[in-house]
């Protein structure tokens, strides 16, 4: 089972405790009308649990999609469970959501609202180039591909290797020269497993793995590498 996941900073350094005081017990129902449906749909937090320098949940959110039958527009209601870990660090205080990309910015804006009442406040991270070329280079025989972005050459906007021992190729020395990595494809040292990473704080976890496993995974071995 692939699992998906990505990094927000909070612009605001909240403590922990203040943040599960606002989340613990949020639950908030809307009602969707249109004739002839009307259906509830709720957004809580369920299973808060404050551990080490960590406060975890699950964001159960309701959402509507439609379909259509000979004509008439049909309301299709799903619940959306996002399992969430915020992080405190030297570095700031971090949200992980675990879900595909799309999804995780919309869990961020949703926390940002009910955390500062606003949109705005948890934000992108950006790993640095030179964080991404050590977290390769500390364990360059488990990289298997590496894409590099910020190139000069026109209408090329990035180039990547596939294989082993990258490292070790005229090609990576001279990639380094004109780009930076953008995203690498390794194995996690902590778990042994195989995972993705981009700058912007995507991470994917391509071996079996449960989802306790990968926010540890991302705590001790890619959150340093954010700050």
């Amino acid at each position: 089972m692939v699992l998906a996941g990505k990094i927000f900073r909070l612009v605001e350094d909240l403590p922990l405790s203040r943040i599960a005081e606002k989340l613990r017990g949020y639950r908030v129902e809307d009602e969707f009308e249109e004739e002839p449906y009307r259906i509830k749909l709720i957004t809580e937090v369920l299973d808060l649990a404050v551990g080490f320098n960590s406060l975890r949940g699950v964001l159960a959110w309701d959402t509507l999609r439609f379909t259509y039958h000979r004509g008439n527009r049909i309301p299709v209601p799903r619940t959306l469970y996002v399992t969430f870990a915020f992080f405190k660090t030297a570095g700031g205080t971090f949200l992980l959501a675990v879900e595909r990309k799309s999804i995780a910015n919309r869990v961020a804006n949703l926390f940002s609202q009910l955390l500062f009442i606003s949109k705005g406040y948890i934000v992108n991270v950006s790993i640095s180039p030179e964080k991404m070329r050590e977290y390769h280079e500390k364990n360059p025989e488990s990289t298997k591909v590496i894409f590099f972005d910020n190139l000069p050459v026109p209408n090329l906007d990035k180039l990547s290797l596939y294989g082993p021992d990258l490292r070790q190729t005229d090609l990576y020395s001279h990639y380094l020269t004109m780009g930076s990595i953008w995203y690498l494809v390794t194995v996690a040292r902590s778990y042994g497993v195989t995972i993705g990473l981009t700058r912007d704080g995507v991470v994917v976890a391509f071996s079996n793995m449960d989802k306790t496993d990968f926010i540890n995974m991302v705590a001790s071995e890619i959150l340093p590498l954010v700050g």
